[in-house]
């Protein structure tokens, strides 16, 4: 399987990305909600938010780990993906799951969802998940599924958005750090 880009490249475009993303999504819901939008009322709620966003990301990447030893396509992608997230430095994973899981959350969750409702809103979170890339075409449905996963945890309200932040962080942080250490690769900092 070819690669798509380097690794430098392929975070560098991921950071600004979704960096433009986190852009458009808070000066939108600024726009629409004022700034009482970002208050936190109770830290005791956003810290048991985020700690059942945590756990429910969790949850849900041992059932993606267990599709992937069982299910030949999923395992495919992964494949393809370990090589193009060679060599990433725990700093850019860390980053790249931070920056990613918070715009998406915003835009998707936040800005989107309210408007188009939880279905819609997952269908154009598979969407933009399209890499164009016939070995990682099962990523459009698996990234639906996880949009409707997502987008329950933001309407519900022991989660809300900073549960649902928690819980992409949690994946995309994992899936990240698999996938880049799969192979036996050296640890790097």
């Amino acid at each position: 399987m070819r690669s798509l880009s380097s690794p430098s490249q392929l975070f560098n475009t991921t950071m600004t990305t979704h960096g433009l993303i986190a852009l458009v999504a808070v000066s939108f819901l600024l726009v629409l909600n004022g700034s009482q939008f970002f208050l936190i009322d109770s830290f005791s709620d956003l810290f048991q938010a985020l700690l059942l966003g945590t756990l429910a990301g969790g949850a849900l990447q041992v059932l993606q780990w267990l599709a992937q030893k069982t299910v030949p396509i999923i395992r495919n992608m992964s494949a393809l993906l370990e090589t193009q997230f060679e060599g990433w430095t725990v700093k850019e994973i860390f980053f790249v799951a931070l920056i990613s899981s918070i715009s998406e959350e915003l835009l998707f969750r936040a800005l989107i969802q309210p408007y188009l409702g939880l279905w819609l809103t997952s269908l154009i979170f598979g969407l933009a998940h399209w890499t164009g890339v016939r070995e990682l075409r099962i990523w459009v449905p698996l990234a639906f599924l996880g949009g409707l996963f997502l987008g329950a945890l933001a309407e519900s309200p022991l989660f809300g958005i900073p549960g649902s932040v928690a819980a992409h962080f949690t994946i995309n942080l994992t899936s990240l750090w698999i996938l880049t250490h799969k192979r036996g690769s050296p640890e790097t900092s």
